[in-house]
C-alpha cells in the first residue's frame, strides 16, 4: 500500500531528533483526566493498578496524546507483560562499549529508552525502517503497534505476509480477538495512549465482549 509506506516515510522526516523524557510516575491513584465513564476507564485503571502506566506529574494521564515509539517500547518492555529478566544487563551484553548507537542509527546509548529498544530489538519485538534507523520521536501507527503488540504476546500468526501488506497478519490477528477498539478505523492511523492500553488490557484480561473494530471495516 504506496499511501501507507509513504505516510512511515512522511513521519519519519517530521519527526524530532531529539525526545527528553516525559515528566512521568506510577501514581497511586487514578488519573484526573480519566473519568469513571471514559470509553478506557477500566483499561487504564487497571494498568495503572498493575504499575504498568505512567501517569504526568499533575495527576494526569493524558489518554488522547499520540504515543511515539520510543514510548510505546518503553511501556511494553514490563513485567507484568512480558518476561523481562536480563533487561538492564541488555547494553551491558550486547553493545559494545565504544558503540554510541543501539542497533539502530538513530537510537542513543545514553538516551532513556536504549536499554528497552536494546531489549526489545534482541527479543524480535521490534524493528527498524529500511535505512537503518527507529524513528524513536515518530508517533507510532495502529499496524506498527500490532505487530509490536503481537510479537510482545507471542500470539500465533499463521501466515506472516512481505511486501506492502506486510502487516494484515497482525492486524487479523488482534481483530480474531475482539482487541481493536473502535476508534480504530485505519490502518495508518496514530496510536493514543488510551487506544494503547485498551488493546493491552484486552489481550492481557482476555475481554472479548467489548465493541471491537474488525479487518474488513479497517481502511
Amino acid at each position: 500500500m504506496y499511501f501507507l509506506w509513504s505516510l512511515l516515510i512522511g513521519s519519519m522526516l517530521l519527526g524530532s531528533s531529539v525526545i527528553a523524557q516525559q515528566d512521568t510516575a506510577f501514581s497511586q491513584n487514578p488519573f484526573t483526566d480519566v473519568p469513571a465513564n471514559s470509553t478506557y476507564f477500566e483499561s487504564i485503571e487497571y494498568l495503572r493498578t498493575q504499575n504498568v502506566l505512567k501517569g504526568y506529574l499533575d495527576g494526569t494521564f493524558k489518554p488522547d496524546t499520540r504515543i511515539n515509539r520510543a514510548e510505546f517500547v518503553h511501556f511494553v518492555v514490563n513485567p507484568f507483560i512480558l518476561d523481562t529478566n536480563n533487561v538492564g544487563d541488555c547494553l551491558r551484553a550486547n553493545v559494545p562499549d565504544t558503540a554510541s548507537t543501539v542497533f539502530f542509527s538513530d537510537v542513543a546509548r545514553d538516551s532513556w529508552y536504549a536499554a528497552d529498544v536494546c531489549f526489545a530489538k534482541m527479543n524480535s519485538l521490534i524493528d527498524g525502517y529500511p535505512d537503518g534507523s527507529y524513528g524513536p520521536a515518530n508517533s507510532i501507527n495502529f499496524v506498527e503497534a500490532a505487530k509490536i503488540i503481537c510479537n510482545v504476546f507471542s500470539l500465533d500468526i499463521p501466515v506472516q505476509e512481505t511486501g506492502e501488506f506486510w502487516y494484515r497478519s497482525y492486524v487479523q490477528r488482534l481483530s480474531d480477538l475482539h482487541a481493536i477498539p473502535v476508534s480504530i478505523t485505519h490502518f495508518a492511523q496514530t496510536l493514543t495512549r488510551g487506544e494503547m492500553a485498551e488493546i493491552v488490557y484486552r489481550l492481557k484480561v482476555n475481554v472479548t465482549d467489548r465493541p471491537s473494530s474488525i479487518i474488513s471495516n479497517l481502511r
